[in-house]
């Protein structure tokens, strides 16, 4: 089997992001992709995000939420969602909204509004998914919290993290391929035996207790 040359720029991109420890450095790498990858590829990812078996109900929908507000949230009982994303958001000093603008988004609505609307959902939760898991920000962290997310919704970004990483390590640092391998397979493992999180209206639990939702969806 032969595989397609890569685009130039795509190469580019990647050698450059593979060159910088930064985790940032994979935005611009995934945007490239989005841009300029192989095709039957990025078809590949769009069957799966439509393949994954709570599409339909969210298709039926197409539920979207407003920007959480982050004062009402400080204002829950500690431990609850609301509380611990609030918690989240202040001491990693992370804007609410941002993820909610990301290019990303844009980018999958050019290939169609089904898999664009899969994505900004996905985009909206990526924060409550580091609250629900209790991975933390750290670059290990958001190595477990991406490969948690391809796990349960695959998805180019993410899986360009994952998959470059270890690639990064072999390279430059080998001696931390067995810390992001680690990474890498406790959130997968997470996300493979996790019920489905991306179809919950998280937004309507923010008083629940966290404790409990992670037993309920398998988070525990």
């Amino acid at each position: 089997m032969d595989f397609p040359d890569l685009d130039p720029e795509l190469v580019k991109s990647l050698l450059e992001s593979l060159a910088s420890l930064d985790p940032r450095a994979s935005v611009p790498l995934a945007l490239t992709y989005m841009q300029v990858g192989d095709e039957a590829a990025l078809k590949g990812f769009d069957a799966m995000a439509l393949a994954n078996p709570v599409a339909g109900e969210m298709l039926e929908s197409r539920y979207l939420s407003p920007t959480p507000d982050v004062a009402y949230l400080a204002t829950l009982p500690d431990g609850s969602l609301g509380k611990e994303l609030e918690r989240f958001l202040t001491e990693n000093e992370l804007d609410a909204n941002l993820l909610r603008e990301s290019t990303f988004i844009g980018a999958h609505k050019a290939r169609g509004e089904d898999v664009g609307y899969l994505i900004e959902r996905g985009f909206q939760l990526h924060d409550i998914f580091h609250v629900l898991t209790g991975f933390d920000t750290t670059p290990l962290g958001e190595v477990r919290v991406v490969s948690f997310t391809v796990a349960q919704t695959p998805a180019p970004y993410p899986a360009m993290i994952i998959a470059s990483r270890p690639l990064q390590m072999v390279l430059y640092k080998p001696e931390l391929l067995p810390a992001v391998m680690d990474a890498i397979t406790e959130g997968w493992a997470l996300g493979r035996k996790a019920k489905p999180l991306i179809n919950v209206h998280w937004e309507e639990y923010w008083e629940h207790p966290l404790a409990e939702l992670r037993r309920q969806y398998a988070l525990d």
